[in-house]
């Protein structure tokens, strides 16, 4: 903690707050206020303006409070306050004396009622500076659902690859059986119209010829067809998307559901 003037931020020169000045310590140990390291962030990288280490970063709630300095901060603004109400009233005796007693009264319900509006003031801000804190948190979630979705992409565009390319070689393959099969169907016909022994000796040579044919494709479509790698690749996938899918939707479902009812943003801005 710097002795100097530890309630005030070193780089804006302001004072430390409870909503969008809070103390907060980087990695390198060095504290400054929500406010001047969410300036600072560029491109998710933060540069520490004491000691110029780099440090990763989305948000400044990322970073963790300093609550030595915000404790120190309220037991410093505890005497501060002591100190000015003592000499206030003591000033304000000396002030008053010259003005009827009515006049005072009037002059102290004012005063009451300017310090009951300064406090609600301050604690609309504390509420403020809360669900701000909430909002840069559900913000920093869907960054996260967004990185989770992209990968998802990545994966199901890797699986699509694979099944064109596989549909690809079916078709070639069913090409190749469908024109095996209709010369097949052609030496059966002339098989059943054969009339003499040059005739049955030339036909059998090329059905045998056209057999072979046929045989080998099957064998290569059985060797071939279906691509264990393939099938499993995109049955995988497709679980992996339709549970990350179901998670999203429950999780995302529930925070909805919890801020309708007011758990969260109710209570915050109460």
């Amino acid at each position: 903690m710097d002795n100097d003037k530890p309630e005030e931020c070193k780089v804006s020169f302001n004072n430390y707050d409870e909503e969008l000045r809070r103390p907060r310590t980087l990695p390198c140990g060095h504290t400054f206020c929500s406010q001047c390291i969410e300036d600072t962030i560029k491109n998710a990288e933060l540069t520490c303006p004491s000691c110029r280490a780099e440090h990763s970063a989305k948000d400044a709630t990322q970073f963790p409070i300093n609550y030595t300095v915000e404790a120190f901060i309220k037991k410093l603004r505890n005497i501060q306050v002591t100190s000015v109400e003592t000499v206030s009233t003591k000033c304000g005796q000396d002030r008053t004396r010259g003005i009827s007693k009515k006049l005072r009264s009037l002059v102290q319900e004012h005063k009451s009622s300017i310090s009951n509006l300064i406090r609600e003031c301050e604690e609309a801000l504390s509420q403020l500076g809360k669900y701000q804190g909430q909002v840069r948190d559900w913000k920093t979630q869907h960054h996260q659902l967004q990185d989770r979705l992209y990968d998802l992409l990545e994966q199901n565009k890797a699986a699509i690859e694979l099944l064109e390319q596989e549909d690809t070689s079916v078709l070639t393959m069913t090409t190749e059986g469908g024109a095996g099969k209709k010369q097949l169907q052609t030496m059966l016909e002339n098989l059943n119209t054969v009339n003499t022994a040059q005739n049955v000796v030339t036909t059998i040579d090329e059905a045998d010829h056209y057999n072979v044919e046929v045989e080998d494709w099957i064998q290569k479509r059985q060797e071939l067809f279906p691509d264990v790698n393939t099938v499993y690749t995109s049955v995988k996938v497709q679980e992996t998307i339709k549970k990350a899918l179901d998670t999203i939707i429950t999780e995302t479902g529930a925070t909805a559901a919890t801020v309708l009812q007011g758990d969260s943003t109710a209570t915050i801005m109460e």
